[in-house]
């Protein structure tokens, strides 16, 4: 009689014969370990297994034959074909759920990285060359600190530009 089995990662129901009880094996959808109950739970009846096919070994290792595989765009190691997101390099296929992982960075971006720290200020401040390379690469990096941290070393600068020239005009006044 089949047992059949639910995945926890997917939530998937699965089928699989009863001779692989207490066995574990990786759910083809999703990857996540199953433990594959003793007891048998549900009677299947025309339902197609989605073990069918994979040997016992298989059953074991909690491997999927490769015909059920495919190499990952982004990293090429062997994926289900039916993976939404790479289990070793973490790229999302599922355009839906890749939209919201992208909401999700930047509301946690937005909600703790607005303000400077009195380091950032300081170094906004003294070193502001180096304030307005780090402000630039962090608005290309999306950081919202970014834009401050590139204007106040701008106006940093140009108050020590206006400091030069006052200077520059009153030594000339005197020199006359």
């Amino acid at each position: 009689m089949p047992i059949k089995v639910q995945c926890s990662g997917c939530g998937v129901t699965l089928t699989t014969p009863d001779a692989y009880a207490g066995k574990r094996a990786k759910c083809p959808k999703c990857g996540q370990a199953i433990q594959i109950p003793q007891v048998e739970e549900e009677v299947v009846d025309a339902e197609e297994s989605l073990f069918d096919g994979l040997s016992e070994d298989d059953m074991t290792s909690g491997e999927v034959s490769q015909d059920d595989r495919k190499p990952c765009p982004a990293c090429g190691e062997m994926i289900v074909r039916s993976a939404v997101k790479c289990r070793y390099c973490g790229e999302i296929f599922d355009e839906t759920l890749k939209k919201q992982e992208q909401k999700k960075v930047k509301k946690q971006v937005a909600a703790g990285d607005g303000d400077l720290s009195v380091f950032e200020w300081v170094i906004a401040i003294l070193c502001s060359g180096i304030g307005c390379i780090v402000g630039i690469i962090w608005l290309i990096q999306g950081n919202p600190k970014g834009k401050k941290m590139l204007m106040v070393s701008l106006c940093v600068q140009g108050f020590w530009f206006l400091v030069n020239v006052i200077i520059g005009v009153l030594s000339n006044m005197n020199n006359m």
